[in-house]
């Protein structure tokens, strides 16, 4: 399994985000990056390499604009960009660079090693296998955060979408091949990570009462599509959730439309029916009576 996947992408403002995961041993965590910076990577590395960029051993895809097919060129962009961020983390000479960390967001102390990159890649069955390391890991990175201003609670939160919350769901998805009293016990240690998350979060202290993020009036809360996303994001994904609002309402205002066009069509022709019925009627009286004064006349002649 690959260390780094880019399974899906956002679209912010116009622009695509390519959403980044990296697995490691004991930790997961999301980028989210546009192609415009896989560029910029590109170049600072050769400026540094002292090389051109058409040296660079690893091709970014093409940079081709299909306005009519743009959702094939993300998804090929997707594995590409995907397969050269692999090829770069299993490079020694250039996995450790600190332009690669910074670009996926490690600190500069973190170090790429070869039993990371082959038999120690994370997935749930690894967090499975060591799962109170795993813990103790979170843990220990959630009890030293702290924020004192509004910047660093922004930080925070941007930290805990993109690397704990990740992790806490890995935990949790890993309780089923465990005894009833043990996964209780699990949940429980998870549980207290989350109220100190949630401690972590609170606009207790006045200075930091503006990062509060707005998520509508009554008990609305968090999901797992909201997490990840900053302010801005947070921001840019309710509007786009009031526009495929107003797109289904003026569907259905059509629907309807054509519905009341539908009715009026129907009663149209039911009353055309029922006047061809009032003739028909009339001719049938009108017959009748012609009917009977024949008859009459018929009686007078015998």
């Amino acid at each position: 399994m690959a260390v780094i996947t880019i399974p899906s992408d956002t679209e912010i403002s116009g622009s695509v985000y390519y959403e980044i995961h990296v697995k490691l041993p004991l930790r997961s965590f999301v980028v989210k990056k546009r192609y415009l910076e896989f560029e910029l990577l590109v170049l600072t590395l050769c400026h540094h390499l002292g090389i051109s960029s058409r040296d660079f051993p690893y091709s970014l895809p093409g940079k081709r604009i299909h306005w009519l097919n743009k959702t094939n060129v993300v998804e090929e962009r997707k594995v590409a960009l995907a397969e050269f961020l692999n090829n770069i983390v299993q490079d020694t000479s250039l996995q450790n660079e600190k332009d690669v960390l910074s670009f996926l967001q490690l600190p500069l102390s973190f170090k790429f090693t070869k039993e990371m990159l082959s038999n120690g890649r994370a997935d749930l069955e690894s967090v499975e296998k060591n799962w109170y390391d795993v813990y103790r890991n979170l843990k220990l990175d959630i009890v030293n955060e702290s924020a004192s201003n509004v910047n660093e609670k922004i930080q925070l939160r941007d930290r805990i979408s993109r690397l704990y919350q990740p992790r806490m769901i890995e935990l949790l998805q890993t309780l089923g091949n465990t005894d009833r009293n043990e996964v209780q016990k699990r949940k429980q240690l998870i549980g207290q990570l989350q109220e100190k998350v949630d401690e972590l979060l609170s606009d207790d202290h006045p200075q930091l009462s503006k990062s509060k993020r707005v998520l509508g009036g009554g008990a609305a809360v968090e999901t797992a599509e909201t997490l990840p996303l900053d302010n801005k994001e947070l921001l840019q994904h309710q509007l786009q959730i009031h526009k495929d609002q107003d797109k289904e309402l003026e569907q259905l205002r059509a629907m309807i439309a054509r519905q009341r066009q539908i009715g009026e069509l129907i009663n149209s022709e039911v009353e055309e029916q029922n006047a061809m019925l009032d003739r028909f009627n009339d001719e049938v009286d009108y017959t009748a009576g012609r009917v009977k004064q024949a008859r009459n006349r018929a009686r007078k002649i015998l």
